[in-house]
């Protein structure tokens, strides 16, 4: 930024900042001292100010996301090939299940793992927990393996997207933070063109296994470009003096101890700091609740048995102790108190949850949906669920675009939430009512659908993230942001438990129904049911073995989308609780009440609730309410 810039910028916000501070004391219960690992990576993004290092920088973000995206595509394609060849095609939904609560757990201890010892080293041990993933899974022959490979997996490519995200987050201030975030998404605008295809010629000419196993040589070779912009910029920091005087104090704080000592201190900070039981625990809770749940169900109900019962028993007691450890015992709690309290925080995360449930109920089974019951190819039933992607994709660049002129996120994010009543409203109507025979007219009205749900989509994820990081510092700024994709994760795993206990519980008595209504002999529901992918080559459309299919996929998804459809309205009274910061020219709002920027300052405000609410003050207005906090000094766009 050149210094005619900073000075409009500093100019345009002087009067509006210069009261900021005076808002709230700056009492204990909100102070916090700079980590080495923030200093440090403050240091490294300071050689970001060369522009054409800037943008090769970003640049060399998008190739890796680029590559990650369409590898996150097809292998999630491939899963339901790999479950389908294991002849356990109804645990697809288990699967999803079990990578979204290894993520969400995953995602804080990468954020403070991050500040402890910088961006990159964790970057690069995600990245080897990825390849090994990757191969474990490709190689697997049962679904057990293919689980423990998925494991791997999802902590390593959940890791490398979030700290993807980090880089991003502090080379922006928040009147850019949305911008530089829609990178991010940007490749999808080409991915969800490239992938179908991928998917199809790697099926048809290798083999699911193949496809899962390329991307363990080809993700790492796109990311070395990115490596490399790292590279030189630990090599130009290590040249400040700020870089030596953080050495110094480090080896200070280190003085007199052995390398045994530090090692085991090490090691108590990093358990500690990273809440390894509060993070075990939350794995524990939603694994052995949400994952019998979908295995419950199918050909045998399940209910009664052991191995379902004493599952949900651990989980539902796991909750309390949770909840004891982190109010009482945890020295880092995964959540702070102090923000957990604020309204701007526990709306965002609570959004976090909803939004990600209620997409997943009418996405969690799109691609055999579209195969088996829209009569769709290899290449529009990957290509279809990826719309929502596309849409989102484009129209979070222009909603960046606007919020830099903007500069208020709420409004936005709560036209959102209306938006999805009429997708969600789409999806009962075109997934939830088939005749068998008009496939394409269904595929169309679902193609709709997603790019409604993908525009509404646009308002919520990231918007909602920015907001949140708005209420917090540079210190907490990485935390805020992996429990806000943790939480999402975890609502992702909340919605493919219930579509896929809905699945398991419902599909296989409905195919049978179906049969039996249309003179089918009904025992080729079991193989319906279990390798649908196999059914549908020997039963073609229009047949009416294949009919009774179609009707009963309808079926069950029309359940499946009335439940999203319901969750739109707790979603949207969530949306009003958020709050309404101006996004101003600053990293973080501490470098406001500061007065400074850079790496040298070392303690600032934790939380920041002096956000002039315009929505939420038209709302007390309507119903007779008068806002008791003063509004004076406090909208920064005076």
């Amino acid at each position: 930024m050149s210094d005619s810039d900073k000075q409009q910028r500093d100019g345009k916000d002087s009067d509006s900042l210069s009261s900021f501070s005076d808002k709230h004391s700056l009492g204990t219960a909100i102070i916090a001292e700079k980590s080495f690992g923030i200093r440090r990576e403050e240091l490294l993004t300071l050689q970001l100010s060369n522009k054409a290092f800037l943008c090769t920088y970003i640049f060399s973000i998008l190739v890796g996301m680029f590559t990650s995206v369409i590898e996150t595509r097809c292998v999630n394609v491939f899963v339901s090939y790999a479950t389908n060849s294991y002849k356990q095609h109804s645990l697809l939904s288990t699967i999803g299940i079990v990578r979204a609560v290894i993520a969400a757990a995953a995602l804080p201890a990468f954020a403070r793992l991050s500040d402890l010892f910088g961006r990159t080293p964790l970057f690069l041990f995600a990245l080897v927990l990825r390849i090994v993933g990757l191969i474990i899974m490709s190689q697997a022959t049962n679904v057990n393996k293919y689980a423990g490979g998925m494991v791997l997996y999802s902590i390593g490519f959940a890791g490398n997207r979030i700290l993807f995200q980090f880089n991003l987050q502090d080379a922006s201030t928040l009147r850019y933070r949305l911008l530089s975030i829609a990178m991010l998404n940007a490749p999808v605008i080409i991915t969800t063109w490239a992938s179908g295809p991928i998917v199809t010629s790697l099926l048809n000419d290798r083999s699911w296994k193949f496809g899962i196993a390329m991307w363990a040589f080809v993700s790492p070779l796109a990311i070395l470009p990115y490596l490399f912009c790292q590279a030189y910029m630990y090599w130009k920091a290590r040249q400040m003096p700020q870089w030596k005087q953080l050495n110094e104090e480090r080896a200070l704080a280190n003085q007199g101890k052995t390398l045994g000592s530090r090692f085991i201190a090490k090691s108590k900070l990093v358990f500690w700091k990273i809440d390894f039981i509060g993070c075990l625990l939350i794995i524990l809770f939603l694994g052995f609740i949400l994952v019998p749940l979908t295995l419950a169900g199918g050909k045998l109900k399940q209910w009664k048995t052991a191995k379902i019962i004493a599952p949900l028993v651990i989980g539902f007691c796991t909750l309390p102790v949770l909840w004891i450890w982190e109010a009482k015992f945890a020295r880092h709690p995964l959540v702070p108190v102090v923000l957990l309290k604020d309204r701007g925080i526990w709306s965002a995360f609570s959004i976090g949850i909803v939004y990600s449930f209620v997409y997943n109920m009418p996405t969690s089974y799109s691609y055999p949906v579209l195969l088996v019951g829209m009569n769709a190819d290899t290449t529009v039933a990957t290509r279809t669920p990826q719309l929502a992607g596309f849409v989102n994709s484009i129209a979070l660049i222009v909603l960046g675009f606007v919020l830099t002129k903007f500069r208020r996120v709420k409004g936005f994010v709560v036209f959102g939430a209306l938006e999805w009543f009429i997708a969600l409203g789409l999806f009962v109507h075109f997934r939830g009512d088939n005749n068998g025979i008009d496939g394409k007219y269904f595929r169309d009205g679902v193609a709709v659908a997603m790019c409604m749900l993908g525009f509404g989509l646009t308002f919520l994820n990231r918007p909602v993230s920015v907001s949140a990081q708005t209420c917090t510092n540079h210190e907490y700024m990485a935390l805020v942001t992996s429990l806000f994709a943790s939480l999402y994760q975890a609502g992702s795993a909340i919605g493919d438990c219930i579509s896929g206990a809905i699945w398991t519980q419902t599909m296989f008595d409905e195919i049978r129904k179906k049969m039996i209504q249309l003179g089918v002999n009904p025992n080729l529901a079991t193989s319906a049911y279990g390798s649908p992918y196999t059914f549908i080559k020997k039963y073609h459309w229009g047949s009416t073995e294949r009919i009774a299919v179609v009707l009963a996929y309808a079926k069950v998804q029309r359940n499946l989308c009335i439940v999203g459809l319901c969750l739109c309205v707790p979603l949207l009274l969530l949306t009003l609780c958020l709050r309404d910061h101006y996004l101003a020219d600053y990293q973080s709002l501490d470098e406001v009440v500061d007065g400074s920027k850079g790496p040298g300052k070392a303690e600032g405000q934790i939380l920041f609730k002096n956000d002039d609410d315009m929505i939420l003050n038209f709302l007390r207005r309507c119903v007779g309410m008068h806002n008791t906090k003063k509004a004076a000094n406090t909208d920064l766009s005076a």
